[in-house]
């Protein structure tokens, strides 16, 4: 599976940042000569998709969302100045247009955005027509909106163009106009789009990706554009769990094994390979990020971590007792080596005193990220070759804690608690289930937290449950003013954008 969509991802053409999302495509087949079969436009939709990989990578729209939120940190340590100013400036929520991570988030977003203008263009210019064309464009539309969601979550307002072929600059767009144009263009697609979910499905749009699309659309909608959503959440929701598709796995870590792609909850999964995905900026590299070099022994790993990204203590002790997602998500506690024998000295203390932030992070302290499978064929080499592990952007748990997020907002508690699937989930984590009593949205926070943690949407979720701004390990608290990112200003200055109140 992996090796058919990494060879596709080999002929995907490569395209440079932009943001007038306008792009100039280089190649030495005609146009007329190439649109001849739907195997060919689904090949050229493949260039599309292959923006998706530079999520895992060291600056992506993942990991500068990571860095906004709770869950991670990057103090200063031995090995490396993590407390480079742009680090700290995510960590404390005081960004200026000036930092590199926010550019790069942005630059991902209409990275994604200017190769689907282009292939929607390409493919809806060519004369060539046969069944499973408005397939394609449907796929990309709804690959384009998801882009555009994780643009306007976090800019709100950006530069939005829709056609290749127009040349002028694209006019700036707020929530206002955006989160209504992304509904539109799941719904009008929804239609033509896979209901499946099999090899041919694996990593692209489906009925259950854009439904569950639709479902983060408009629970975040309240927040976006002022009117509550919720029943549209629901039914959104209720969508994917009807279409028998997708089950929860029996295991937690079944999710984020190496070889994960068999997993029964992956809705939406970007496909990683050490060797179909090897390239810069392409990969999936979080072990490079957060592993020491003991810890990289230990799994056989030849490349020299570089000790980054720790969890916050804070959200550390969040963790009920017995909840075995603790011990899957992070590395803490006395280390073995690759025989399983104990290191002497080495244990890995979770706690670290935030005044101690800049002065140098010892190795011990911190615990480190584990939740993905690290691989110990000693493929993940000194130059950052990517994981063999698929990172599931959206997930079936994901998919039941919305639904029930949907009817607590709705104020149906007692019906959310009795949800099988969400007993489900609390039984699989080690937990009993969340008593109707006790339910509510602060609870619903922290399972949503534990369950779905360093997956990308902790930002999103803290600003939705209105925690965004509030104080935490080495943060201050923040205002209203700074939830919105700044535009960057390399971009800024390429079109007609005003920049964001506050900055």
């Amino acid at each position: 599976m992996k090796k058919y969509i990494g060879i596709i991802a080999l002929i995907a053409l490569a395209t440079t940042a932009c943001t007038n999302l306008d792009e100039e495509i280089y190649s030495s087949i005609p146009k007329d000569n190439f649109f001849s079969s739907k195997e060919q436009l689904i090949v050229y939709s493949a260039r599309a998709y292959t923006k998706l990989q530079a999520w895992g990578s060291e600056q992506s729209i993942w990991t500068l969302n990571l860095q906004l939120g709770n869950e991670i940190a990057a103090p200063k340590n031995s090995v490396n100045d993590w407390v480079d100013p742009r680090y700290y400036e995510l960590q404390t929520h005081n960004v200026p247009a000036s930092n590199k991570l926010n550019r790069m988030g942005w630059d991902y977003c209409f990275d994604g955005i200017a190769a689907c203008n282009d292939v929607l263009y390409e493919v809806m210019n060519s004369s060539v027509e046969f069944d499973g064309k408005e397939m394609i464009i449907s796929e990309m539309r709804v690959l384009r909106a998801f882009f555009y969601f994780l643009a306007v979550d976090n800019w709100a307002n950006v530069p939005f163009s829709i056609d290749k072929g127009d040349k002028s600059t694209p006019p700036q767009k707020g929530r206002d106009f955006l989160v209504p144009f992304i509904e539109e263009e799941i719904i009008e697609s929804l239609p033509y789009l896979m209901d499946s979910n099999d090899l041919k499905s694996y990593g692209r749009v489906t009925k259950g990706m854009a439904n569950t699309l639709l479902a983060k659309l408009y629970l975040n909608w309240e927040v976006w554009c002022g009117t509550s959503r919720w029943a549209d959440a629901e039914a959104a929701c209720k969508a994917v769990m009807d279409s028998k598709l997708y089950t929860l796995a029996s295991a937690y870590e079944d999710n984020f094994k190496v070889k994960n792609e068999g997993s029964t909850e992956q809705i939406f999964a970007i496909p990683y390979s050490t060797v179909y995905t090897e390239s810069d900026h392409n990969d999936f590299v979080i072990f490079i990020m957060t592993l020491p070099v003991t810890l990289c022994k230990k799994y056989n790993i030849p490349a020299a971590g570089w000790d980054g990204f720790i969890c916050q203590p804070d959200y550390f002790k969040t963790y009920s007792e017995g909840d075995v997602r603790k011990d899957k998500t992070w590395i803490f506690g006395q280390q073995a080596d690759a025989s399983g024998a104990p290191i002497d000295g080495y244990i890995i203390d979770p706690d670290y005193p935030a005044e101690n932030y800049s002065l140098g992070r010892p190795e011990l302290n911190g615990a480190r990220i584990g939740k993905w499978e690290y691989q110990t064929d000693g493929l993940l080499t000194s130059d950052q070759t990517s994981m063999d592990n698929d990172f599931f952007i959206f997930r079936y748990a994901d998919v039941v804690l919305m639904y029930v997020e949907a009817l607590v907002r709705q104020g149906r508690v007692a019906e959310a608690a009795a949800l099988p699937e969400f007993i489900a989930i609390r039984k699989r984590a080690g937990l009993s289930p969340i008593a109707s009593d006790d339910l509510n949205l602060d609870s619903l926070f922290i399972e949503r937290s534990h369950e779905l943690c360093l997956e990308g949407w902790q930002r999103q979720d803290l600003i939705r449950f209105g925690k965004y701004q509030d104080a935490w390990w080495c943060k201050p608290r923040t205002s209203d003013e700074h939830v919105i990112l700044p535009i960057p200003k390399e971009r800024i200055g390429t079109g007609n954008l005003t920049q964001n109140t506050g900055y």
